[in-house]
């Protein structure tokens, strides 16, 4: 018979959730969500339920960025009837081929090797990286939800000569890492003047 102690007493949906709830180290959440992390770590509850199940898997990345600099998003491929995303941001502003995002933007794959030219502007010199998926929960009709961070997701870097690869696994239970690979290159940095950008981060940032 089950008692207060055994979770048997719950029922199965709740019970596979706490038994799905893991307390983590503070490291391994600094790791896991380097980006939550550093802007709000009071509120990182350090018991998290979904983690990646490959232990080098991260949930986010962070790639270093000087102010003003320039990279290609290469989305490379895409394996999955969900819709899948890559969150960008900066703790200011960033562009996607010319357009000025404040602080941060999702990108919709839409085919094989699509690019997109990216220009960062920051103070603590990062642009935060992670994927993000769009599903509906009754099948091929409803509503989309848009989710990130959770249920066994996550990502595996490669460091490149030049950048960094992508490969990522989606909200769906089955750890296969191919749902979206896409990587991050460096370019150069920006022909505008400094005046210039900051110009435009500012008018960005006001609104």
């Amino acid at each position: 018979m089950a008692t207060l102690q055994d979770p048997l007493w719950l029922g199965p949906k709740l019970r596979e959730s706490i038994l799905l709830d893991q307390y983590i180290a503070k490291e391994e959440l600094q790791r896991l969500l380097p980006q939550l992390y550093k802007r709000h770590p009071e509120k990182l509850t350090r018991i998290r339920h979904g983690l990646p199940r490959r232990a080098d898997a991260v949930w986010q990345h962070g790639v270093p960025a000087r102010d003003g600099e320039i990279f290609r998003l290469v989305l490379e491929s895409a394996n999955s009837d969900w819709q899948q995303l890559v969150t960008l941001e900066t703790d200011r502003t960033l562009s996607v081929d010319g357009k000025v995002y404040r602080r941060g933007v999702m990108v919709d794959y839409k085919s094989n090797l699509q690019e997109k030219v990216i220009t960062v502007r920051t103070r603590e010199g990062m642009l935060w990286v992670w994927n993000a998926w769009r599903h509906r929960r009754s099948g091929t009709a409803g509503p989309w939800y848009l989710e990130s961070l959770s249920n066994h997701s996550g990502m595996i870097v490669e460091t490149l000569p030049d950048g960094f690869r992508y490969s990522c696994n989606e909200g769906r239970d089955d750890d296969d890492y191919d749902d979206l690979v896409f990587r991050i290159e460096r370019i150069g940095m920006a022909a505008a003047s400094p005046a210039k950008i900051t110009r435009q981060a500012e008018l960005v940032e006001r609104h």
